[in-house]
């Protein structure tokens, strides 16, 4: 394994790293990497910034906000806590947590933290979510984040994420704060900066691992990157939000779907596919599969086919993701 020191608490700066290290400097080990920002909403790349975030108290209160690569759910990340990334050479094409979430586990155990892996991508110490985890693909490597929460602010949090109910009532809650944690409660003797401490010493203690230093060179392109693919969260947002429909629902192993749409003389003209959902799928090339497509459910069917055969969405099949746009709405 190679580890990469991170200063940067900059979260634009620290996904167009990720960036560089996949597409140009491409190791053939596994890299490490712990960091953590100053208050910051990262967006999922498949999520709509209006529907998930507070942008007038993001505004007033000067927290940045980046859209990250991967899928999943927006998070709220601040000094409080920590994000780890593990980027491992790969020929699978296929979103996989396990290894990643199994190794935070046991490194946590190791200084006597005792959190659970719970569903697709989450991890919970007593009940509470203290880890979220996305992932994406990228040529031949999966590149694996995920936040730890240690004594992030809970009422900032809460004021900056606007949570859909569908995702709440999923989780039996009623707010961001009784679903979320920190881990300081298992080890209240501890600040932020001694846990960030302990827990790389202990994952480098687990596996062998070589040490790189970022190059001026490297410093170089990593920054021409960040202007070109994180220095906007909005650059992403697919097409117009005016929609004539639009379906959503929460699917478990897949998460929160929207679909929107326009349809006119029995065609789709319009169509945005956003949620908290994994995937490689560009959502430019989702809508332009669809457009012109006959709305009937059998030529839909066949369109999405296409579209997930090729860029898989994880837990969703074509079936579903045609019944959910033919759903009749309840009155």
């Amino acid at each position: 394994m190679i580890t990469i020191p991170v200063s940067s608490h900059d979260a634009a700066q620290i996904f167009a790293l990720e960036y560089y290290l996949m597409t140009e400097k491409k190791f053939t080990d596994t890299i490490f990497m712990l960091w953590s920002t100053t208050p910051t909403v990262m967006l999922g790349k498949y999520q709509d910034a209006a529907s998930e975030v507070n942008l007038s108290y993001v505004k007033d209160h000067k927290i940045k906000i980046v859209r990250r690569r991967s899928g999943g759910g927006t998070i709220y990340t601040d000094e409080g806590g920590c994000q780890f990334t593990f980027i491992q050479p790969t020929t699978e094409k296929v979103i996989d947590f396990s290894t990643g979430m199994n190794l935070i586990v046991t490194a946590l155990a190791q200084l006597g933290i005792s959190v659970t892996i719970d569903g697709r991508n989450d991890l919970l110490a007593k009940g509470r979510k203290v880890s979220g985890n996305a992932q994406y693909l990228e040529g031949n490597y999966r590149l694996h984040h995920g936040s730890l929460l240690f004594n992030t602010d809970q009422a900032s949090m809460a004021r900056v994420l606007q949570v859909d109910p569908l995702k709440l009532a999923s989780k039996g809650i009623a707010s961001v704060r009784q679903r979320t944690g920190n881990l300081q409660q298992q080890r209240p003797d501890w600040s932020a900066t001694i846990f960030r401490r302990y827990l790389k010493q202990t994952i480098l203690e687990m596996i062998p691992h070589s040490i790189y230093h970022l190059t001026s060179a490297d410093k170089t392109c990593v920054s021409k990157i960040k202007q070109r693919k994180f220095k906007s969260p909005f650059t992403n947002k697919p097409f117009s939000d005016q929609f004539s429909c639009s379906k959503k629902k929460y699917l478990k192993g897949v998460g929160l779907l929207q679909l929107s749409f326009t349809v006119k003389e029995q065609r789709l003209t319009a169509i945005k596919l956003t949620g908290d959902f994994f995937s490689t799928l560009e959502p430019k090339s989702f809508s332009t599969a669809l457009v012109g497509t006959t709305f009937k459910p059998y030529p839909v069917f066949q369109a999405l086919s296409q579209v997930l055969t090729a860029t898989p969405i994880m837990g969703l099949t074509a079936e579903t993701l045609t019944a959910l746009i033919f759903e009749q709405q309840d009155n």
